[in-house]
């Protein structure tokens, strides 16, 4: 129980600090571009954006749909998804077992610095829930037309390029 415990301590410990990060640099990034950073995005990409699918376009295929959100701000990106038919455990994090903690994922986060040149998006990864992505540049597609924004790009550690499709939150 022990070992159970101090597994899910820690991933639970890594957890909380970098959604506290996430959640701290997402406010400032949005109430005011850090470092004085001039707006890199249209009005039209800035705001809350549901994912309504995801494809993977290098195998041509869908993917597990899962509940995902995109926030643009004037500078910043800021995602966070989770699958949705995880279990509902009444337990928290640091109670669960390591299959239990498994069997919530999957769960993801990221706070990224963009820039846009026409279609074009150039995110840089600045916090993510997976230590790999961070300082990490990925260049990808955006399209933006009324109340839909699709994204494309290869950002996945398995090099696929995927598109996710999105409509804006009112």
């Amino acid at each position: 129980m022990s070992n159970a415990r101090g597994y899910l301590s820690g991933k639970f410990g890594v957890a909380a600090g970098v959604g506290i990060a996430l959640a701290g640099a997402a406010v400032y990034s949005f109430l005011s571009p850090l470092g004085g950073a001039e707006a890199s995005a249209s009005s039209a990409v800035i705001g809350l954006w549901e994912v309504t699918s995801v494809r993977n376009l290098t195998e041509g295929e869908g993917q597990p749909h899962r509940r995902e959100f995109h926030m643009f701000g004037e500078s910043h990106q800021m995602v966070i998804l989770a699958g949705e038919d995880r279990p509902k455990l009444a337990k928290s994090l640091s109670d669960m077992t390591p299959d239990e903690f498994q069997s919530q994922q999957p769960i993801g986060a990221g706070l990224y610095r963009y820039e846009l040149d026409g279609e074009k998006i150039v995110r840089t990864n600045v916090v993510a829930l997976s230590a790999y992505y961070e300082g990490r540049s990925f260049v990808g597609e955006l399209e933006v037309a009324g109340d839909t924004l699709v994204l494309r790009d290869s950002h996945s550690a398995d090099g696929d390029k995927r598109e996710w499709a999105m409509r804006r939150v009112k």
